[in-house]
């Protein structure tokens, strides 16, 4: 029996001293939930202290997997969206014609538990060896219809959307503020009837917004997903103030 448990022990250190190991660069989306895809993003809290520059380790205490980039950014209420690159110890397995790490497969839409000191992080894996590196500004007008004078007021030319580590995602460069054109605007209260108000209560706002993009499939996106087409909606969170399913409708540069 004792001769058996050491030959396997043998194997198992063997194949792990002679199997050749490689870093494997990789980006996480940081979700709360175990579904292949995306799932909700996470509490604020959740990816709070993730910063560049942690490391994993197994229990030899060698260094498994590092944080070489967090992008973390206000999607609305308590929740961010959170991006990780990041580069993990694994191997290639031939056979199979996939990576490997900690003895899971890396594969395109799969969940990935990893530690780094006190955060526990659940990613699904985006991209492997590939994740788009160059962003692109882009220039875009987009249009929002029929909102309360305050709201309106509250866009104001400068004001950013940046990430974890203040790097600025979009920012607004001018800002248009007309009487609405609706003849009539109804707002659905949650358990009330629709509410009807007299237009001259609302404006129109046209906003001019610089943001950074990233490729792909020939198509440009928001970070936060959104495709760059006329017609399309976008969100924006600003420190103070929301942009809300705003449509786009002309792209500048």
């Amino acid at each position: 029996m004792v001769a058996v448990l050491l030959l396997v022990l043998g194997s198992f250190f063997w194949l792990r001293v002679s199997r050749k190991t490689e870093w494997i660069a990789l980006r996480l989306v940081v979700t709360n939930d175990a579904w292949w895809y995306e799932g909700s993003a996470p509490q604020w809290w959740y990816a709070e202290g993730l910063t560049t520059g942690q490391t994993a380790k197994n229990t030899f205490g060698e260094t498994i997997a590092e944080i070489t980039n967090v992008q973390s950014f206000d999607v609305g209420a308590y929740y961010r969206r959170a991006f990780i690159d990041l580069k993990v110890k694994g191997y290639y397995d031939a056979k199979r014609g996939i990576y490997m790490y900690n003895y899971q497969p890396l594969q395109i839409g799969k969940p990935l538990d990893l530690t780094f000191g006190k955060n526990n992080v659940r990613g699904i894996v985006t991209y492997i060896e590939n994740a788009p590196q160059v962003f692109t500004e882009k220039t875009i007008e987009v249009f929002i219809p029929a909102v309360r004078l305050w709201v309106a007021q509250s866009y104001k030319e400068g004001v950013e959307m940046r990430d974890s580590e203040g790097r600025t995602l979009a920012k607004v460069l001018s800002v248009s503020i007309t009487p609405t054109t609706a003849q009539e605007v109804v707002n659905v209260f949650p358990d009330v009837a629709e509410v009807k108000f007299a237009p001259d209560q609302f404006y129109d706002l046209r906003l001019t917004l610089s943001l950074q993009t990233f490729e792909s499939g020939g198509v440009s996106y928001f970070v936060d997903r959104a495709a760059i087409k006329v017609g399309e909606r976008i969100w924006f969170q600003f420190p103070q103030t929301v942009v809300r399913q705003a449509e786009i409708t002309r792209i500048i540069e």
